[in-house]
């Protein structure tokens, strides 16, 4: 592997170590109040970082260049940790899924930059790394609007149809789920359009099978069982379709494993 990819895949996998498998609840409860778990966090990154990239990236532990370049990375992993906190606790940015995603992204940026200085590497060779020909570039833009456009798009196709029917359900919803069925949809039309695309359609059976186990109290309400019925019929429709024109992209025909 060259020397670039290789201090990259090291320093994310210290990252998602130190951030998620490593770090102790005590360290990620009070990293952002008291001075001693902040310090251990950014102790433990170093550590990490250093085992990593020497391991795999076989990364000189001697040179000053990358003493001085994993130390910045550390104190900007914690800046962005710091400023995160604070921004959350002045209600600036809520506390979600986005701003989880937003984090991340910043940290997959430093690591980038940290990976640049450690392998010594020109922003010439990043570009080349980063280089996509004109026809995968093709094949990302389409499965981009099918994905976009069956699971988001076909939320609200969804929403449409159904709405005579969701609405005496939804006011007897409490008020934090009455999104749930959206968000489920999402996630059921993103895993029927890739167990298409992997030629699994018995994939879309064990999806199926687990969302109705879930549901299955509330089917005893008719008007209940009619919306979920069409609801998620409709879903796995439009998910199949759009699953089935990812497959002429990906392949140029469309050939299903039934085994």
């Amino acid at each position: 592997m060259q020397p670039l990819p290789a201090a990259f895949l090291a320093l994310l996998l210290a990252h998602l170590l130190g951030d998620f498998l490593l770090q102790p609840e005590w360290i990620a409860r009070n990293k952002a109040r008291r001075l001693l778990p902040l310090l251990l966090h950014g102790a433990l990154h170093g550590l990490l970082a250093w085992a990593c990239l020497a391991f795999f990236a076989r990364a000189p532990f001697l040179s000053l260049r990358n003493q001085l370049v994993i130390i910045g990375y550390v104190v900007i992993h914690l800046a962005i940790d710091g400023l995160k906190s604070f921004l959350i606790g002045r209600s600036v940015l809520p506390d979600n899924a986005g701003t989880f995603l937003l984090d991340q992204l910043l940290h997959g940026l430093v690591i980038a930059a940290a990976a640049l200085l450690v392998s010594t590497s020109r922003f010439a060779a990043l570009a080349d790394y980063l280089h996509v020909s004109p026809t995968a570039r093709g094949r990302i833009l389409e499965t981009a609007i099918i994905y976009v456009g069956i699971v988001f798009g076909g939320g609200y196709l969804i929403r449409s149809v159904t709405r005579g029917i969701a609405r005496g359900l939804a006011a007897e919803a409490p008020e934090q789920l009455q999104n749930a069925g959206l968000y489920i949809g999402w996630i059921e039309r993103a895993l029927v359009v890739t167990a298409m695309a992997l030629q699994s359609p018995a994939l879309v059976g064990l999806i199926l099978t687990g969302k109705s186990i879930a549901r299955f109290p509330e089917f005893k309400e008719p008007r209940f069982a009619e919306y979920f019925l069409i609801g998620t019929l409709l879903s796995v429709l439009l998910a199949v379709i759009g699953g089935i024109v990812l497959l002429h992209i990906l392949y140029g025909a469309v050939s299903l494993r039934l085994e």
